[in-house]
């Protein structure tokens, strides 16, 4: 904006909803990708879909919520996982994925990635559920319909409620102690007395400890 003084940049920025909007979405650090570390993906179809589902009634869906989802390419992941998962089975997933970018959000409900969006995944996964149109790879409908994207701040919006797994990786580096353990306690009412909480590899209940166990 050739402002060469932080003074001159800040009147700027207080006259101009354009400029705030764009600085607001720089520094929300959308860093994602489908199946990042994968091995969290094994372990997920491995140990925790098992876990949740043992005493579930097939008719009542398992209720997932990824906090910070970005793009919403950790949300597809999981559902295409969990699809994976079932085989025979007649079990069904509701996944809630929010996050506080707007322009983020949109991009998640469209459902659509470019090739390069798309280098993690197999080519067995992208013929299954993926279909290639001229604007990229459009997620199929039946792992779209599994995802509800919403817009949402989990530090001060009411949380979701009868959540038997939440993900919320690579979020909370990026926060105070006293928001990390704000966030622990909104996660901790929002799940299910059995539920699992998946942060990402860097990251701990510490602040909480109370609240949560180890798990896997």
């Amino acid at each position: 904006n050739k402002n060469d003084e932080p003074a001159q940049y800040l009147k700027f920025l207080r006259e101009n909803k354009a400029e705030q909007d764009i600085l607001y979405q720089d520094l929300l650090i959308p860093v994602t990708g489908f199946f990042r570390a994968e091995k969290v993906f094994e372990h997920i179809c491995e140990t925790v879909f098992p876990k949740l589902l043992e005493n579930k009634n097939p008719e009542t869906p398992l209720r997932i919520w990824i906090a910070g989802c970005s793009t919403g390419e950790e949300a597809y992941s999981i559902a295409i996982c969990f699809k994976e998962f079932l085989g025979e089975r007649k079990d069904t997933l509701q996944i809630f994925a929010t996050d506080l970018s707007e322009p983020a959000i949109a991009k998640a409900r469209s459902g659509v990635y470019s090739t390069s969006q798309l280098q993690s995944v197999s080519a067995q996964r992208l013929g299954e559920f993926f279909i290639k149109k001229n604007d990229g790879f459009h997620i199929k409908k039946s792992i779209r319909d599994m995802c509800v994207f919403a817009v949402h701040n989990f530090l001060k919006d009411p949380p979701f409620g009868r959540m038997d797994f939440i993900s919320c990786r690579n979020v909370l580096i990026y926060m105070e102690p006293y928001l990390q353990k704000k966030a622990m306690i909104t996660f901790h009412y929002a799940l299910n007395p059995n539920g699992i909480l998946l942060l990402g590899k860097t990251e701990t209940t510490s602040g909480a400890t109370d609240l949560f166990s180890s798990f896997g």
